[in-house]
Parts: C-alpha cells; sequence; structure tokens
C-alpha cells in the first residue's frame, strides 16, 4: 500500500513540477535571474515533503509549489509594470570594460576575477581588450559582449553581397518517418519526396535519418545508418 502510495505521490508531482516549469518559462538555468533560480530550487524541495513522509497528504506539498507559482508569476508581472522592483529583486547590470579599459571597482563590487574575465571574453572569441567598446556583466551572470565596429565580424550587408534568406527548414522526414502534415504545409507531395530519395539512392525513406527543406528548396539528407549528408 505504501509503495503505490509513494508512486502515485511521484507521478502527480512530477507532473505538477513539469507544468510549474513551463508556466515560469524556457530558460536554461545558466540563463535564470536571481528570483528564477530560487524558485527552482524551492520547487524541488516543496516536491519532495510528500514523498519523504507518504503519511503526509499530498496536499502538504502541492499547495506550497502552487503558492510559489502563483507567487512568482505575480512578480513577474510587476517586474514589467514597475522597473524598480525588477531592480529591487533581480539587480542591475554592471558594465567591465569600457572602451578597452577594465573597471577594477566593478570587477570587485560583482567579485568577478580578472581570469574569470578574461575566461568569458575568450568565450566569445575575444583576447584583446582594446577591441571591446564594452563588455556588460548581465543580471544572469552572462557577460555581453559590444567590440568596436571596426573589430566586428564582417557580414554579407558589409560586403554588398547579396544572400538568400533560406527560412525555417521544414523536417519532412524524421528518424525514418514521413511528416504527411509537414509535407502538405510546404506543398509537396509524396511523388515528390520519392523523387528527391530515389536521386540519392535511398529505396524509402526508412533509409534516412532526416530530411529537411528550406524556403529556397535547398535539401539536406541524412542515411539513416551510415551518417553520411548530402545536400542540395
Amino acid at each position: 500500500m505504501h509503495l503505490l502510495r509513494s508512486v502515485g505521490y511521484t507521478a502527480i508531482l512530477y507532473l505538477i513540477v513539469v507544468i510549474a516549469m513551463r508556466l515560469l518559462g524556457k530558460r536554461h538555468i545558466g540563463d535564470m535571474q536571481p528570483s528564477e533560480f530560487a524558485v527552482t530550487i524551492l520547487l524541488s524541495e516543496m516536491a519532495t515533503i510528500p514523498l519523504q513522509d507518504p503519511e503526509q497528504p499530498l496536499l502538504n506539498g502541492i499547495i506550497p509549489i502552487l503558492v510559489l507559482l502563483a507567487f512568482e508569476l505575480s512578480l513577474s508581472f510587476g517586474f514589467i509594470k514597475n522597473r524598480r522592483l525588477w531592480r529591487l529583486f533581480e539587480g542591475k547590470e554592471t558594465i567591465l570594460v569600457r572602451a578597452g579599459t577594465v573597471d577594477e571597482r566593478a570587477l570587485r563590487r560583482n567579485r568577478v576575477t580578472l581570469n574569470e574575465l578574461f575566461e568569458m571574453l575568450r568565450l566569445q572569441g575575444f583576447t584583446d581588450l582594446s577591441q571591446l567598446k564594452y563588455a556588460i556583466f548581465e543580471t544572469n551572470g552572462q557577460l555581453s559582449v559590444i567590440p568596436y565596429e571596426a573589430h566586428k565580424p564582417a557580414t554579407p550587408a558589409d560586403l554588398s553581397v547579396p544572400v538568400d534568406e533560406p527560412g525555417l527548414p521544414q523536417i519532412l522526414i524524421s528518424d525514418g518517418r514521413v511528416m504527411p502534415r509537414k509535407l502538405d504545409k510546404a506543398g509537396l507531395t509524396d511523388a515528390w519526396l520519392q523523387a528527391e530519395l530515389t536521386s540519392r539512392g535511398f529505396k524509402s525513406a526508412s533509409e534516412v535519418f532526416v530530411l529537411t527543406r528550406d524556403e529556397c528548396g535547398r535539401v539536406y539528407c541524412v542515411a539513416k545508418q551510415k551518417g553520411t549528408p548530402s545536400t542540395a
């Protein structure tokens, strides 16, 4: 009886926590604001309350989760309306590098060492501070780097090179299965798909791991087992 109750509690709490996390948003752990990270930790702790003692009512775990979720969602709407409330809970972004010069006070205030600063810069492809106009330490712990215009990577627009906009590719075959709705949405037929497969040496869709087509008509195809891509 205790085993069945534990299994039932686990399944119910799992669903509630998953729904709560979906309502909170789709951020990764490293992208969360301080309040969101705190809520995530508390949710996991609250969900374990009924699991640690199956004799406790399930509501002892559900009610605190719902209250915390309601509080966080209300706070999120408050952040949208009131910037001061946002700064009170989430803090303020800080400029660590300005015009190629490191702000030592800002580093100490945010407890960031020079080694950590240079590591974050290297991860974004910068090693020379003189190339940077700003390096901003965001409230979620990420570093935003703004180089001088002369040190930004050249784009096709800078070189006046015309490029095609491929748009969003549609997955037409996934793990050997044809996606009929995606095929219809793209205005394509089974005959077209079979012709594409035949031109690449496939007898059927079951031999293909993934096949996509973008708005420019470019097709990307990977064999299911060999894993050798072929493009058109």
